[in-house]
């Protein structure tokens, strides 16, 4: 065995233990040495589910660590982060109830996109003018391109098993948009 085969043995087993020594109570996480930076995301998250929250604070914490082999599991927590979280704040039958819904082809609900204008618009609910409600459109859009984009180069990273700094990359667009979405 090469010295890369027998490192990534090791490092599975010591993981390996460690999982087993979690589950049967053995040992207790200490996330007092391992933080989150400080921005309001976590907190807004905890308030929608402590399941999203957790999985924002999971990969906050995995890409803290030195001894991971592979991100595609951190790409993956991002997806369905982004994904969950669209899902949570735009239903589908709220989405659905819209105006300007319309059912896209090969599609059994709301897309991406539409969450995404759904969310958008219910942050700005208070804004009447005309002109502010046109830019809130094109705005509209292109924050549902980004965040398609962001879920399409997540979705990328996992299968592709990219390096560590393309899923840090990721995490920075979900947090750029997140803002946006959860009307920080």
């Amino acid at each position: 065995m090469n010295e890369f085969v027998q490192m990534a043995s090791s490092s599975a087993r010591s993981i390996q233990n460690d999982i087993n020594r979690i589950l049967h109570n053995q040992v207790k996480i200490d996330l007092t040495k391992r933080t989150i930076p400080e921005n309001n995301i976590h907190e807004a998250l905890i308030n929608i589910s402590n399941e999203l929250a957790n999985s924002y604070l999971q990969v906050i914490l995995d890409l803290q660590r030195t001894d991971r082999i592979s991100w595609a599991g951190t790409a993956h927590e991002i997806r369905e982060l982004l994904a969950t979280l669209l899902r949570e704040l735009a239903p589908n039958d709220e989405v659905c109830k819209q105006e300007w819904f319309v059912q896209e082809p090969d599609t059994s609900g709301p897309t991406q996109k539409q969450r995404v204008k759904y969310i958008v618009q219910i942050n700005k609910s208070g804004s009447k003018e005309k002109k502010v409600i046109e830019q809130v459109d094109y705005l509209d859009e292109r924050i549902a391109t980004i965040v398609r984009s962001t879920y399409n180069r997540a979705s990328n990273a996992a299968h592709r098993f990219k390096p560590k700094q393309e899923v840090i990359r990721i995490l920075k667009y979900f947090e750029a948009f997140a803002l946006d979405l959860l009307n920080l």
